[in-house]
């Protein structure tokens, strides 16, 4: 099974990094304006099961509770032209989280499982994205 981590997320994943170093300065400006802050969903690690052919994604998150649900919205499939005149193509996977707004008072993690039995963009890259810009991708390969 293969395993992204955000430590070896791809590149453009130091978002995630610049994000944090704001988090601080967020949570002062919220506790001096008498607000709780609200931090956006982020995640853990990212993986896909060969066996169950999913994509298994860790989402943590902040909230007043553990109940928040997360959605799937697929865009669409784009073939990318390779160096070699391969076709590669690549997918972007938005996760929502029904709460977004919830008050960031306690963390949390959940599981995501995103089937991929009816994905007809394989093999392919797909980008797992949570706003605000946090992102990981990895290879899904063609059809077990």
């Amino acid at each position: 099974m293969a395993t992204l981590d955000l430590a070896s997320a791809p590149p453009g994943a130091h978002l995630l990094e610049h994000s944090r170093a704001f988090l601080p300065i967020t949570v002062i400006v919220a506790m001096t304006t008498g607000t709780t802050a609200v931090v956006a969903a982020n995640f853990g690690s990212v993986s896909y099961d060969p066996n169950s052919d999913q994509i298994i994604a860790t989402m943590i998150y902040d909230g007043t509770n553990p109940d928040h649900h997360f959605s799937i919205q697929w865009g669409n499939c784009r073939k990318v032209d390779q160096p070699d005149h391969a076709v590669h193509q690549t997918i972007d996977v938005s996760i929502l989280d029904d709460q977004w707004n919830d008050a960031a008072t306690k963390p949390y993690t959940k599981t995501v499982r995103v089937p991929l039995a009816t994905l007809s963009c394989r093999p392919a890259t797909v980008t797992l994205r949570t706003a605000p810009d946090f992102h990981a991708s990895l290879e899904i390969p063609a059809r077990p």
